[in-house]
Order: C-alpha cells, then structure tokens, then sequence
C-alpha cells in the first residue's frame, strides 16, 4: 500500500539518490554523461539538503512511502506564476514502479493541495523536449504542452523543454 505524506528534512538522502537514479535512467542523450556519471549525486543531494532544511514558504515536497521505503518523490511551488499557477518542479517513481499508479497518486495529491491552499487554481510544469515517456504520462494526465522554449540545463548545456499546463485541476483530483 502506498503511503503519501510530506517529506522531512531527514528524507532529504533518500530523495537525493532517487533524483539521481531517475535522472541517470531517463536524460542519457538530455544531459551529458559526465554530469549523470560524476556530477548528478552530488547536485541531487545538495538540491535536496537545501530545499528540505530551508523550505521556502511555498513549497510542498510529497514522498510516497511503500514498506518504510520512499518510492517517489514531488514538488510542487504553490502559486509559482501568475499566469500558469503552481509549478509541479519534480515528479519522480523508482523505476520498478513506473507505470502502477504512484506518480499518478502524487499528481493528484500536489492537484489537492493546489486546489486547497494556492490562490491560482492552476498548475504547470518543464519536461525535457526529448524526453517523450514523461511527455507521454503528461498528456495522458490531460497537460497540455503550452510551448516549448530553449533553457540552460543543470550540466550547462542548453535544451529544449515543453511547459505543460493544467488550468483545471479536477481531471486530475
């Protein structure tokens, strides 16, 4: 049974490593493979360190559990945008529970809490342009990719990424 409940600062490694073993699985050929080989843990555990000791007020970092175990991980930035709403900045299953439902489940809890506590009602988030499995979960989720621009990624590198947008949450509650 899956276990949604709001990550402590002392979950911060276990989302770290998670990061950056979705990250190595799914951005070959997105980001280099010098900074998924040598750099990603680091820059996860650092990322995650930071955002959990000094949260931002805005911040809502969900944790599905499964036996003791965290198996998935999402932010949210309540109130991110004027115009797009809260922004959905991580969304992460270990791979062996990709396609069962857990990244479905935290969707629908960060959709909750949007509904509950932003003052805009709506949601968005970045995906890679090239990386057409998250892409594909988004659209079925009912996103619509709003536009795609060019970004400087975490290796330094520039690529393109789709802004998905939600402007009503109830499809996903």
């Amino acid at each position: 049974m899956v276990i949604l409940r709001d990550a402590q600062f002392s979950d911060h490694t276990a989302i770290a490593k998670l990061h950056a073993e979705n990250w190595r699985q799914h951005y070959r050929g997105i980001l280099s493979d010098n900074y998924l080989d040598n750099e990603v843990n680091e820059d996860r555990f650092d990322t995650w360190y930071k955002r959990l000791e000094s949260p931002v007020q805005n911040q809502q970092v969900i944790v599905a559990v499964i036996n003791n175990e965290i198996v998935g991980f999402s932010c949210v930035f309540l109130d991110d945008d004027p115009a797009f709403g809260s922004l959905l900045d991580n969304l992460h299953v270990a791979t062996q529970l990709q396609k069962t439902g857990v990244g479905k489940l935290l969707v629908q809890e960060c959709a909750k809490r949007i509904r509950d506590c932003a003052d805009i009602k709506k949601m968005y988030l970045w995906a890679y342009e090239l990386n057409m499995n998250a892409r594909k979960v988004y659209e079925h989720l009912q996103g619509k990719c709003f536009e795609i621009i060019e970004t400087r990624t975490e290796d330094g590198t520039n690529k393109k990424v789709c802004r998905y947008t939600w402007d009503d949450l109830s499809a996903l509650i």
